[in-house]
């Protein structure tokens, strides 16, 4: 269960730096320079000594399809209930104010959070070399592993639960890095540095967070009984399981015409998560064309049609 957090710059003590934030992020896919975005952001406090004081997790809604749905597993239904970035930002801001910034792989958390900052406007004082990278300091406290976070975790005794779960995966590195400051005593100099660190206010409302499962159980409205016809249009969106390409394939194969765009005369979108925010699926609702997932796209291709494993698609 994630807890609130009050602003530590209000709740810290001026005689002692408040310690570290761990993050952990969440993405859309790996390139902050492109249109990748934050879609779940996990903060975990600890003391200078390592001690856990708190912790803080919501899903972002990125405006967009939520990508590798696979690896992530955030489900778009819980997203669309989730504040967008700018909506948290003035929150998140408040619980990095002060501390030095720690994460599993430093380099990809400080680019999101920084292109996501940069977005509203706001010039955050993110800087790896002021960090702590668990991944980078591995080489130093577990010489003979790998860097991995499940790895680390593993040679170090720390409990990782729920990979990729970005609440979970803070809650990993925070072990980690409590593992390397009882060896080493900790990062003195970076503390009063980021005490003395002064970050900007954002703008904009502190919304509730939102957690996954938030939207419950999925469950699929009544409706006709849908048939399709040979030559009939089909569109797929999202990373589907198996590969686009493969499941487009079988829809060739049983008579259908895949189209790349949602128009008034497809019959259905196929989508990895029929509640995705992709651009096809919002056209789609605007159209009422029924959004399937595979395998209920699968339960309307007629059984002699082959089935043939799907490559990896794009």
């Amino acid at each position: 269960m994630a807890h609130d957090l009050a602003d530590p710059a209000s709740s810290s003590e001026a005689a002692d730096p408040p310690g570290y934030a761990v993050v952990d992020l969440e993405t859309t896919g790996l390139r902050s320079s492109w249109h990748d975005r934050v879609i779940e952001i996990g903060v975990v406090h600890l003391s200078p000594a390592g001690e856990v004081t708190g912790e803080w997790s919501t899903l972002v809604n990125p405006g967009r399809d939520l990508g590798p749905q696979h690896v992530h597993g955030v489900r778009a239904a819980d997203v669309r209930l989730a504040p967008a970035f700018g909506q948290v930002a003035r929150r998140l801001a408040g619980l990095l104010r002060g501390r030095v910034l720690a994460a599993h792989n430093l380099p990809f958390e400080v680019g999101f959070l920084a292109r996501e900052f940069e977005r509203l406007g706001v010039r955050a004082p993110l800087r790896t070399e002021l960090g702590v990278c668990t991944m980078a300091e591995a080489a130093r406290f577990l010489p003979y592993g790998g860097r991995g976070l499940a790895r680390c975790c593993a040679l170090a005794g720390v409990p990782l639960q729920d990979h990729h779960d970005a609440l979970a995966d803070a809650r990993a590195a925070a072990g980690l890095l409590r593992h390397y400051i009882r060896l080493s005593g900790g990062w003195r100099e970076r503390l009063e540095a980021a005490a003395a660190t002064v970050w900007p206010a954002p703008s904009g409302p502190d919304l509730p967070w939102v957690r996954r499962g938030a939207a419950g159980p999925r469950t699929r409205p009544a409706g006709p009984e849908l048939r399709l016809r040979p030559g009939d249009l089909v569109a797929f969106t999202g990373d589907l399981p198996g590969g686009r390409e493969g499941w487009e394939a079988r829809a060739e194969r049983a008579g259908y015409t895949v189209h790349p765009r949602v128009t008034r005369r497809v019959r259905v979108l196929v989508a990895a998560d029929p509640d995705t925010l992709s651009r096809k699926a919002g056209t789609a609702r605007a159209y009422g064309v029924p959004i399937l997932t595979p395998p209920e796209f699968a339960g309307l291709i007629p059984p002699d049609v082959p089935v043939l494993t799907p490559r990896r698609g794009r």
